[in-house]
């Protein structure tokens, strides 16, 4: 499991999402890690962790990172998952609610509804094609079409590189742990204090669904933006989220 530790202090452990790695948390990481200790890890599959030759569930990803704690001797963390990475948190949370001071989920899901298995689904078959169909067939759910046209090289090059590095059967697998994920019957249980980011254009995770989610987590505040999509960590709003972070920490 490939990951980076970097900062003295209080443990922060960042999750990425579908097809991302430890790389999409630099913004953040590069400006907490000197409050913090700071932990970016690599999924099974995706960045430079090995894939096992195993199905992969929700939990299994929380076995992996447990595993990774206790190799690092840490014993409490606060968790930031986005996407995937939130469902990840949410479980760890309830299967080791002692080892967890806080959590913070963007673009998150407790199950998958009607409406996400459908876009699930979507990416699944577009995956069985290719890296690059699925590159094209997410990048309009994640970014606004602003951010895209202003971007267009750059995100071209960004599909280049995927396209000869991606582990396209990782990412299905974690399509499918994500199909077959249903917090609903323990989300409530969770009782530390709980930051919920989200968006109201988000086409993947519908903003109703993380109204349900801060219903049913008590200790939860909902904060929506307006400005993005999906991927919450796009221009001015990273500092945005940076000191919204630093004020919840």
């Amino acid at each position: 499991m490939n990951y980076k530790l970097e900062g003295i202090g209080k443990t922060i452990v960042f999750i990425h999402g579908l097809s991302d790695s430890l790389l999409y948390w630099e913004f953040l990481a590069s400006n907490l890690k000197h409050d913090y200790q700071v932990l970016r890890v690599d999924l099974q599959g995706h960045g430079e962790s090995e894939l096992e030759n195993e199905e992969i569930t929700i939990e299994t990803y929380v076995r992996d990172l447990n595993n990774l704690l206790e190799k690092l001797d840490i014993s409490k963390v606060s968790l930031i998952g986005f996407s995937l990475g939130s469902a990840v948190a949410l479980s760890f949370a309830a299967k080791y609610p002692s080892k967890v001071d806080s959590i913070v989920l963007m673009s998150a899901f407790y199950k998958a509804d009607d409406a996400l298995r459908e876009t699930l689904t979507h990416f699944k078959n577009a995956l069985n094609t290719s890296f690059e169909e699925f590159y094209d067939v997410i990048l309009p759910m994640v970014l606004c079409e602003d951010v895209i046209e202003a971007n267009k090289k750059e995100l071209e090059l960004l599909k280049d590189i995927g396209s000869q590095n991606a582990n396209t059967k990782a990412y299905i697998k974690a399509v499918d742990a994500c199909l077959n994920f249903n917090a609903e019957e323990y989300i409530s249980e969770i009782d530390v204090p709980t930051l919920i980011l989200a968006s109201n254009r988000d086409e993947i995770s519908k903003l109703d669904m993380q109204k349900e989610l801060s219903d049913k987590i008590k200790n939860s505040e909902l904060i929506v933006f307006d400005n993005v999509k999906h991927n919450l960590l796009v221009g001015k709003t990273n500092e945005n989220i940076l000191f919204i972070l630093k004020e919840f920490l």
